[in-house]
């Protein structure tokens, strides 16, 4: 299930985002956000990902590129879980690595092979995600993932998101706080706003990112969602540039 939502999240990544120049301010930027905010620190997510070829690869191959990647992430002798699928038409192969006691490393390698009436050349995908609760390595690990890709001749499309929490739920003047603080150090401009009874969310526009997607003419590059989980008695929030790329 997570493989799926991490390759749905990836499709609507693929579609709206732009290529961006290899560098840390995106993961610097929103990690000081997040500290603006005052929320307990939760997880990060970081996922990339490109094409890196034109060809349809043999698992021999991807093994190379995958090592390749470990060797990044100093991960090598870290893998607790590899899958392989294949037919006439796509191979995947699907590693997890353990990079540390709450960081974990994935690495998907696809190479698809479409039928001769597409008359579409065969190509390999590569999909990296970093997930932990170490938010002092959000920077390092956004410039490993980037790396990674552009090391494999891929063109970043990174995307990178920081949880956090408060504790019970907070009234309308600490939430429209918690908001303005963060709208006023990303100097976030532009907002198209969602709200339901549960989750309130906002896109928009920061010219301290790099990075953005186009909807409707117009260019966001943070998006932020808070909601109350009754459950857990907390009040999450979730930043991410350009998008929130996991399920909130």
């Amino acid at each position: 299930m997570k493989l799926i939502k991490i390759v749905v999240a990836i499709i609507l990544i693929m579609l709206m985002t732009p290529s961006v120049a290899l560098g840390t301010e995106n993961e610097q930027f929103l990690l000081e956000a997040f500290e603006v905010a005052g929320a307990n620190a939760e997880m990060m997510d970081i996922v990339d990902w490109s094409v890196i070829n034109r060809e349809f690869l043999d698992f021999p191959q991807m093994e190379q590129y995958r090592d390749k990647i470990l060797h990044i992430f100093d991960a090598k002798g870290k893998i607790f879980d590899e899958t392989q699928e294949n037919s006439k038409i796509h191979r995947i192969l699907n590693t997890r690595a353990k990079l540390d006691s709450d960081t974990f490393l994935q690495i998907i390698l696809q190479s698809v092979h479409l039928p001769e009436e597409y008359e579409k050349e065969p190509q390999t995908y590569l999909v990296i995600s970093v997930s932990g609760k170490k938010l002092d390595k959000f920077v390092d690990y956004g410039q490993k993932v980037q790396e990674a890709v552009v090391s494999l001749t891929g063109k970043s499309k990174i995307a990178s998101c920081l949880t956090g929490s408060f504790n019970g739920k907070l009234d309308e003047a600490k939430h429209k706080q918690v908001l303005e603080n963060i709208k006023g150090f990303l100097e976030i401009s532009d907002t198209a706003k969602m709200e339901d009874e549960y989750t309130f969310s906002f896109m928009g526009y920061s010219p301290l990112l790099t990075n953005g997607i186009q909807i409707l003419d117009k260019t966001y590059n943070v998006h932020i969602a808070m909601r109350y989980n009754l459950e857990d008695d907390k009040t999450y929030i979730w930043i991410g540039s350009p998008v929130i790329s996991l399920e909130y």
